[in-house]
């Protein structure tokens, strides 16, 4: 059975007055049962990390998104940036290796493939060498390369579900399968579901809605992202990994009652999650 995940950030439980059950017990009660944390080495890097840590001692399911902000980005991989994106990514790795050791977890860890004013030819093999790597010093990690939203000026593997497939399917690897961000597909302009065979591959998903100007990463409010019919889609692939609702709490800071609209968004996805129509 899908399991219905929180991409949190200490942000979230700043504005629940600094208390992780304040914030989570609401979402809890509507569904929630697993939690994300993006693990961008940024100016908040020590909070996100110590969050991840109590929340995987509390014994939470956590999944996490390794970094996908410059100079985290594969390009070059394949060439000359080999030893610095080992450099960089390694301890990443590593610290997901050891919560994952200590909790006895398996955890999605949802990765970006490569960007840039380069070819699609050279961002795929970028995208490849860098995964064919992060699968050595891993052994608990479930690696999950996303599909992607078009990014202005750059080229990125994984906009479209073919790319993703074909990296995911050349490596045939256990430990490497699809995430599915569902608003990501409506921003490259999909109106139908994606193939069979990318279906059966999807192992982990995002989901979010998009406002009216074409801003994603809100709570399911809009009813601009078909996520209801994705969701029976994976039910009928079989589908059992996590759902992440993934949320720009800035962006979604603009809607009133925020907290409130969050868990109801969670119960809604419960609701198809658990139909057996």
């Amino acid at each position: 059975m899908m399991e219905l995940s929180f991409g949190l950030h200490p942000k979230w439980i700043e504005s629940s007055g600094g208390s992780l059950d304040g914030f989570l017990n609401p979402l809890t009660a509507a569904g929630l049962s697993a939690l994300e944390f993006t693990l961008n080495p940024d100016e908040e890097w020590e909070e996100m990390r110590a969050l991840a840590e109590q929340c995987v001692r509390l014994g939470h399911r956590c999944h996490f998104h390794s970094p996908y902000k410059d100079p985290y980005n594969s390009v070059g991989f394949a060439s000359s940036r080999r030893d610095e994106l080992q450099k960089l990514y390694a301890p990443v790795f590593e610290l997901i290796e050891r919560w994952a050791s200590e909790a006895n977890l398996f955890p999605a860890v949802v990765i970006h493939g490569a960007h840039g004013k380069t070819s699609l030819a050279q961002l795929t093999e970028d995208t490849q060498y860098f995964l064919e790597w992060a699968l050595t010093p891993t052994t608990r990690a479930q690696l999950m390369l996303e599909n992607l939203p078009p990014k202005v000026g750059y080229a990125r593997l994984g906009e479209t579900h073919e790319q993703v497939l074909e990296v995911v399917r050349g490596l045939n690897h256990p430990r490497l399968n699809v995430c599915w961000d569902l608003g990501h597909d409506v921003l490259q302009g999909y109106t139908q579901l994606p193939p069979e065979d990318f279906l059966k591959a999807v192992r982990h998903v995002h989901i979010h809605d998009i406002n009216d100007a074409g801003e994603d990463h809100f709570p399911l409010v809009y009813g601009n992202v078909p996520w209801q019919k994705n969701l029976r889609a994976l039910k009928r692939a079989n589908f059992s990994g996590a759902v992440t609702m993934e949320i720009n709490g800035h962006r979604a800071s603009r809607l009133d009652h925020l907290h409130e609209r969050l868990a109801d968004s969670f119960a809604l996805m419960r609701k198809v999650v658990t139909d057996t129509v």
